[in-house]
């Protein structure tokens, strides 16, 4: 399409302002103090397991999305930059045809402004125009998976809603692998397959609303990413037609000592598609000698039931860090309660694996 990008377009930021502070849009050049600002806050709040983020990995995350980009800014006279609210825009399929989604992500507040500040404070302020940016291209939603302090301070100032807890699906190392089902090839491949298109097809068929997990979407996710290397992509196989894609990072997981299936293509009632998904994940757990392989459905769906029959268990991400899905309807027919009922997702379409 030629027509212009609008989530790199100036999100508008006249609405709020702060007298020591310029409150407005990215502009080229400002990631060498975002980044800076970013990696002093993390580094504190992570501690020394704290790896500062790259250049690399920021162009990868902001410029090389092909969906665009969406960053407010609070930026100091010196030019440091105080604080941050960033998106990452994703294409999303719902029962009202294609949306635009907004992955909140990477919000902060410099630790050197954070002390005597006055309510609502520079990240709600930073935030505000973020929103109403969202509201005037129509963007469908934003959503998020914030920390504690976040999300009350977003539900009492930025509107947000709590959809739901997030829970685990874990498969204990003591279960043993999977068995592979007969007829269906299994093969890790460097690259995403080319046909993974017509596999999302039957998805989208099965689900009325999902992130569109198609081959400009997924190579740029995964296959681009700096952290490649933490990721495997394997694909099922059957009679030479794809059944199943997994992205698998098995060494890495939000439970300790676990493996994740970060996403997951197959048909709903593919049985043996699915045992074979299934049959690699927990093969590639044993190999590494990890004690858990974990990953993340909405409760509802079929996918949840599927695991569950083989030997997955809820388990709430409370028992280490609770994590929660929090949106706000920006400008989309879509309502709360479709959400709550119709939204798939897998780990994978957030920033947590």
């Amino acid at each position: 399409m030629s027509r212009p990008d609008p989530c790199n377009s100036n999100p508008g930021h006249a609405e709020r302002s702060h007298p020591e502070l310029a409150i407005r849009a990215y502009r080229p050049g400002d990631e060498a103090g975002i980044l800076a600002t970013f990696n002093t806050v993390f580094r504190e709040v992570c501690g020394d397991d704290f790896v500062d983020r790259t250049m690399t990995q920021w162009r990868w995350q902001y410029l090389a999305n092909p969906m665009g980009h969406r960053i407010s800014l609070a930026v100091a006279p010196d030019g440091t930059i105080v604080s941050q609210y960033a998106g990452v825009p994703v294409m999303v399929d719902t029962p009202f045809g294609e949306q635009r989604f907004i992955h909140c992500v990477d919000s902060m507040t410099h630790p050197a402004w954070r002390a005597g500040l006055k309510r609502p404070g520079i990240f709600v302020i930073t935030g505000w125009p973020f929103s109403a940016h969202s509201r005037r291209i129509s963007d469908a939603v934003l959503y998020g998976f914030p920390v504690d302090a976040a999300f009350r301070i977003g539900k009492r100032y930025l509107e947000y809603h709590f959809l739901r807890d997030i829970d685990y699906l874990i498969r204990g190392a003591d279960a043993g692998v999977f068995p592979l089902p007969d007829g269906v090839r299994v093969e890790c491949v460097d690259t995403i397959p080319p046909d993974v298109g017509s596999l999302y097809d039957v998805m989208r068929a099965e689900k009325r609303l999902l992130l569109r997990r198609d081959y400009r979407y997924l190579d740029w996710r995964y296959r681009q990413n700096p952290q490649r290397n933490d990721y495997e992509f394997w694909t099922a196989r059957r009679d030479g037609r794809l059944v199943g894609f997994l992205v698998l990072k098995p060494t890495m997981g939000l439970a300790p000592d676990s493996a994740t299936i970060a996403d997951w293509l197959a048909g709903e009632r593919d049985e043996s598609a699915i045992d074979a998904l299934v049959h690699i994940a927990s093969q590639r757990l044993a190999d590494e000698g990890l004690e858990r392989l974990m990953t993340v459905f909405p409760e509802w769906s079929t996918e949840w039931a599927a695991l569950e029959a083989r030997g997955f268990v809820k388990t709430p991400s409370a028992n280490w860090l609770q994590r929660r899905l929090v949106y706000l309807i920006t400008g989309s027919p879509l309502t709360a309660d479709v959400l709550e009922q119709d939204w798939w997702y897998a780990l994978g379409d957030s920033d947590l694996a």
